[in-house]
């Protein structure tokens, strides 16, 4: 089996983030455009493959893949369940048919998409979804389908006691267990992908990552796995193992005996953040619109993970995040240094092991957000980079340094 994995470092730029469904867009490679089956929300249109359309992206091509996630809330044992639609390229047909998932019989379902490419734009079937304020004005790697009435389904199940999140826990250094909201740990781009695992057959077609498909299309060698490069991914699969952290995890819809995470299930996680906490601020890339502040573009990104919506832009203030964010991110790295340095780089064109990706991550978040220009001060990280740019060496350069304590 081939593993393929593009955890991508920043997302677009500003000026990428007005593609749409436009003449000059439909020209614009990595700019992809993702029709929605009829009926998304039900057991029918989630084992509908969604299509990705052909001129931009191709579904087998690593920086222009396309990611579905669904996350289910039974309303009746506020219980999650997990299932991820398929993605195929127009004009084909799955490798083998989306497993039919047996939703509860009281749920709402909520439906969050990611990218390696540059851009989604939604078409098809796309009541109740939203990729930005419009068409013209898109996020750029995030959209999503009826969030906003799945988060406050789970949030009057909190309200009412009848929801259960599993704790946190504490890492090795006895500090809480990380989330998507946490300073420590984000990047320029909050919560803006998934955790979706496709599989690829030698012929250029998909199917989900469940192990009866795996068997089915013949062993290892006949197929790819490839996956969202996403910051869910980052703290579910790679900061949390080495941390001995549990991540929230549900049942999976597509096979019996599966458990797995969801963009959702950490944003419903994040809830246990202590403060401060980071929500997204009106200077990231991704809720701009037309490269100028926005509170409806804030607002719109914020109702599809949860985060408290803003009244006002001094309530998303950059300044305020910022200072937080070089306040707690290089320490908390570097404290937690010796029990990554041996983990795997999940890009090894970026970093050579998962501390100099976390480096190189946070010295290139810092620059994209602005903070270098707001608080006129250089990032408390540096890298050193090989011949090929790969960060091989990470330099703190806080007044206080923080002792690394490997991990046994």
């Amino acid at each position: 089996m081939v593993k393929i994995t593009s955890y991508l470092l920043i997302s677009i730029s500003a000026s990428l983030l007005a593609l749409s469904g436009s003449v000059e867009a439909k020209s614009t490679p990595g700019a992809c455009f993702l029709k929605v089956p009829k009926n998304p929300l039900t057991a029918q249109g989630l084992a509908t493959p969604y299509i990705l359309q052909k001129g931009n992206c191709d579904q087998t091509v690593g920086n222009q893949q396309v990611f579905v996630e669904a996350t289910v809330f039974d309303l009746d044992t506020n219980t999650f369940s997990v299932y991820q639609p398929l993605v195929i390229n127009e004009g084909t047909k799955p490798a083998i048919d989306p497993v039919v998932p047996k939703l509860p019989k009281n749920s709402i379902v909520g439906l969050w998409f990611g990218a390696n490419s540059q851009s989604i734009t939604l078409t098809g079937h796309i009541k109740n979804c939203v990729n930005g304020l419009s068409s013209t004005d898109v996020f750029g790697q995030f959209a999503y389908c009826n969030a906003f009435p799945f988060f406050q389904a789970v949030n009057a199940a909190k309200k009412a006691g009848k929801l259960s999140i599993p704790p946190l826990g504490k890492d090795p250094n006895g500090d809480p267990c990380p989330t998507t909201r946490f300073f420590g740990i984000i990047d320029q781009d909050q919560s803006d992908n998934v955790l979706t695992t496709y599989l690829q057959s030698k012929g250029g077609r998909f199917a989900q990552a469940i192990n009866a498909n795996r068997k089915q299309l013949g062993g290892h060698a006949e197929f790819a796995e490839f996956s969202n490069g996403s910051d869910n991914a980052l703290v579910t699969n790679l900061l949390d193992p080495p941390l001995n952290c549990t991540p929230f995890k549900a049942r999976s819809l597509m096979e019996d005996g599966v458990q797995l995470g969801s963009l959702a299930l950490n944003e419903v996680s994040a809830l246990l953040q202590p403060a401060p906490v980071a929500l997204i601020p009106y200077s990231d890339p991704m809720v701009l619109s037309n490269n100028k502040p926005s509170i409806k573009k804030v607002n719109a990104y914020r109702r599809g993970v949860d985060q408290p919506l803003i009244t006002n832009l001094k309530q998303a203030n950059p300044t305020t995040y910022c200072n937080n964010y070089g306040n707690i991110a290089p320490r908390y790295i570097q404290k937690i240094g010796g029990f990554i340095v041996d983990s795997p780089s999940p890009d090894t064109a970026a970093a050579n092991n998962l501390l100099t990706f976390m480096g190189q991550r946070y010295a290139a978040s810092w620059v994209n957000l602005g903070c270098d220009k707001l608080l006129k001060k250089t990032s408390d990280i540096t890298v050193t980079t090989d011949k090929q740019g790969v960060a091989i060496e990470v330099h703190f350069h806080q007044s206080k340094p923080i002792k690394m304590h490997k991990h046994e």
